[in-house]
């Protein structure tokens, strides 16, 4: 049985799109998902799933479910366990490890096109640095994310996909919670 991760982007920031896990836990449950758990109230979680589906069928499927039961939209991103794996031995800024809230790995809905890649690769990012690397996009905020002088938001829209970050903490966790 394959374990995918969902992450959703936008819920349970500043009060918006508020949604309890236990409750989008219970919804993975009904649908027949096994080993379904969180992590954080943020957005993450963890399932598995006997079906062969493909993640890019399942995710739509999922997205309108999710909409009819919470009453709003949220992008899902699915990722299997190999995914988050090379999403974290493919880490660009090694030295960034040391300081975990300060490095973000954007999970993006799709690896944007050649435009839209040059457009990232020409931004002045001030001390912070960006690498694109195929549907992920890893971002080390040098003195922190909140004093960041790019907005990860508009770089997203820059490139033409939307899509979903976890730091580096998180991403770890996710991680040994997808192999246990």
């Amino acid at each position: 049985m394959p374990t995918l991760a969902c992450l959703l982007r936008g819920i349970n920031v500043g009060g918006n799109k508020t949604v309890k896990m236990a409750l989008w836990k219970q919804l993975y449950e009904e649908l027949g998902f096994t080993n379904v758990r969180t992590l954080l109230q943020s957005g993450n979680l963890l399932f598995d799933t006997a079906s062969d589906e493909p993640p890019e069928s399942l995710q739509p499927r999922l997205e309108t479910v999710f909409a009819k039961r919470f009453g709003f939209t949220a992008d899902h991103i699915l990722r299997d366990a190999a995914q988050v794996q090379a999403a974290i031995a493919g880490n660009p800024f090694p030295d960034a490890a040391d300081t975990p809230n300060h490095l973000l790995v954007f999970f993006l809905s799709k690896a944007p096109d050649a435009a839209g890649a040059a457009k990232l690769s020409a931004l002045e990012t001030g001390p912070d640095r960006l690498h694109l690397s195929g549907d992920l996009l890893y971002m080390h905020f040098i003195n922190g994310a909140g004093k960041a002088a790019t907005d990860p938001v508009k770089l997203l829209r820059l490139a033409g996909v939307t899509g979903t970050s976890r730091n580096w903490t998180t991403l770890n966790k996710l991680a040994a919670m997808m192999v246990s």
